[in-house]
């Protein structure tokens, strides 16, 4: 799918859950990689009893071809290593219920917003809240939740 979507030019969005024993060498056809710490620090084979920084093992992905990495971080937001530029997101602060489908909701969110043309940051405000508020409901449909309700925790 990497391989069509780059034939054709269609941005990828790679989402590493759970990742594979082997190694990957799909790197160069992912425009954005959303792993979490744990799977930046596999990822990019240089986790050991001192789990690296995510920002370290975002930009060793990014030395294996990958565009961009975003590596979510729960509560304590999301941090972006692209091309110059390092963007490091607040998580919003909610009442949590559950947090089933709230990557889900980040990774749908992170892609309508990009769809958008979004810049980086703005993008990331928007997976960031679109997950936050997934964790206020039980379940994992419907905890999704409508772009309104989103847009309002964004502006808040």
């Amino acid at each position: 799918m990497l391989e069509a979507a780059r034939r054709h030019g269609v941005t990828t969005i790679l989402n590493p859950a759970p990742v594979p024993d082997t190694t990957l060498d799909l790197w160069p056809l992912v425009d954005y990689l959303t792993p979490n710490a744990g799977e930046a620090a596999r990822l990019s084979g240089i986790s050991g009893a001192d789990r690296p920084a995510p920002e370290e093992s975002a930009a060793a992905l990014r030395t294996l071809g990958v565009g961009t990495v975003i590596v979510t971080l729960g509560e304590d937001g999301a941090v972006a290593v692209a091309a110059g530029e390092t963007v490091h997101v607040a998580a919003r602060r909610v009442d949590v219920v559950d947090t089933t489908g709230a990557g889900d909701a980040f990774s749908g969110a992170l892609a309508m917003a990009l769809g958008e043309r979004r810049p980086l940051a703005d993008a990331l405000a928007f997976a960031n809240a679109s997950a936050a508020l997934a964790c206020t409901v039980r379940g994992a449909q419907p905890s999704l939740p409508r772009r309104a309700d989103v847009e309002r925790l964004v502006r808040s």
